[in-house]
């Protein structure tokens, strides 16, 4: 199997397509959200007089200024421009709150200007359609409205005008102060408004995705190929390859069990091997002991009751060696027989400790849990595990008082164990004169690295636990 390389259609690509098609429409949905929530609450206070007030306020400073002022042009701009920052800034004039939603929506949301009483424009700033001067019937009604919010247009843009007028001493009216706001909708000027921000922010989406698919994919993609590599070579029926991933995220525990699950199939595949191999030759005695070995018996019974009729004759001689020859064909075919025949020590560990726990169990009546994984050990290290199981079965049958009982063979990093727990009345204190548990931690330690283990606790049962190394080597 090649290794997994990402690919123009591979993870990279779909990682980057996904982050860009998630981020775009939340990233507009949010900045809509937020926009909306500000725009409404600044319309709110708009609408509840602020720019009334705010206007208000500025013709009064006007009206005290006017005597130094109205000769001169270019004072009324500077003040109409000081007048337009001044509403603008956070906390100003306008709102008691931030209101960086004019500057946020529009370039120029607020315009200010000053005319004579017949409506000719002396100042205004900025220079912009929002300060120009009003044609002759909207000025008529701006005069008609004076002092209160005039309200322009409702969509797309948002626009407001309050005419203030100026007296100034004494005099009846010196002139007229505008103050005009005018803001697009958010849905407006997110759809219309290029900015630099949105090519900004979408380049920043794209290189983000980009950026961390390959180094998610990179990441992914070395460790799969760990996983591939040894499928690879367990298709191929070599298990000695491992994942050996040390993470414990998801794909470290899932290959933590695909490692655990190669160990257990090259036992079971060794075990259904030898079960073939043992189930063959137990079917060939069978067959060589009705026939073969049958018909070598009669044919040496034949030949003994031939030599008994012969009696004295000079040919009994010859009878009587084929006599022997036919005996000792029967002799070598029985040994044959003996040899095909699979013994217990033959069958796999697992096997064996389940058929000695079983015969325990129906003779006890205990129930029995079994747990048992196939592990392969060397027959001396066979023969200590089989004797150890039968003491500590034993010993639960003498003293535990049990009612259930379970065995279990698995198989570590470091090794295997056999423990024997039961749910009886266990002790306080591990017994350390019985012969039974000398005998089992004798067994134990003399297995490689051998570890003995007794836990009991009164009242929550027993449990004797044989831990050693493999002297099989797994990656043989």
């Amino acid at each position: 199997m090649k290794p997994l390389r990402p690919q123009l259609r591979g993870l990279i690509f779909k990682l980057t397509v996904f982050y860009v098609l998630l981020s775009v429409p939340c990233l507009v949905l949010v900045e809509t959200g937020l926009l909306t929530f500000e725009f409404d609450r600044f319309m709110s206070g708009v609408e509840n007089g602020s720019l009334v007030q705010a206007t208000r306020t500025a013709a009064d400073d006007l009206e005290q200024r006017w005597p130094q002022m109205s000769g001169v042009p270019a004072n009324l701009d500077l003040w109409s421009e000081a007048l337009v920052l001044r509403l603008q800034r956070p906390h100003g004039d306008l709102l008691a709150q931030d209101s960086y939603i004019l500057t946020e929506l529009s370039s120029n949301p607020l315009g200010a200007s000053v005319f004579t009483p017949d409506g000719r424009m002396l100042a205004a700033a900025p220079k912009s359609a929002a300060a120009s001067a009003p044609d002759a019937a909207t000025w008529r009604e701006l005069v008609a409205h004076a002092g209160d919010l005039v309200r322009v247009a409702d969509s797309p843009y948002r626009v407001r005008r309050v005419l203030m007028p100026i007296r100034a001493a004494a005099s009846p009216l010196d002139g007229y102060l505008l103050v005009e706001l005018r803001l697009p909708v958010p849905w407006h000027r997110l759809l219309f408004d290029a900015t630099l921000e949105w090519p900004i922010v979408l380049g920043y989406l794209i290189l983000f995705g980009i950026a961390s698919s390959f180094f998610l994919v990179a990441w992914v993609t070395r460790r799969l190929n760990r996983v591939a590599r040894a499928a690879t070579a367990w298709s191929r029926g070599d298990f000695s390859d491992r994942i050996g991933d040390p993470s414990r995220d998801e794909l470290g525990r899932l290959s933590a069990l695909l490692d655990d699950m190669a160990l257990q199939l090259k036992d079971l595949l060794r075990s259904r091997a030898q079960l073939a191999t043992l189930a063959e030759r137990q079917r060939l005695a069978r067959d060589l002991h009705d026939t073969v070995k049958q018909q070598a018996f009669a044919l040496n019974l034949q030949l003994a009751t031939l030599r008994r009729q012969l009696g004295t004759h000079p040919q009994a001689a010859r009878l009587a060696q084929a006599e022997a020859l036919s005996g000792q064909i029967q002799h070598e075919l029985a040994q044959i027989l003996d040899e095909l025949r699979a013994g217990d020590a033959q069958l796999p560990l697992a096997e064996r400790l389940r058929a000695r726990a079983q015969a325990w169990s129906q003779t006890s009546g205990i129930a029995l849990d079994l747990q048992l994984h196939d592990v392969t050990v060397p027959p001396a290290t066979a023969e200590h595990l089989l004797r150890i199981l039968d003491e500590a079965l034993a010993n639960v049958l003498r003293h535990s008082a049990a009612s259930r009982v379970q065995v279990t063979l698995d198989r570590d990093e470091s090794g295997a164990s056999l423990a024997v727990t039961d749910n009886g009345c266990g002790t306080a204190v591990p017994p350390r004169t019985g012969m039974g548990i000398a005998n089992m931690r004798e067994r134990a330690q003399a297995l490689p690295h051998g570890r003995f283990e007794f836990d009991g606790t009164s009242g929550n049962g027993t449990r004797v636990r044989v831990h050693f190394s493999l002297a099989e080597d797994d990656h043989a």
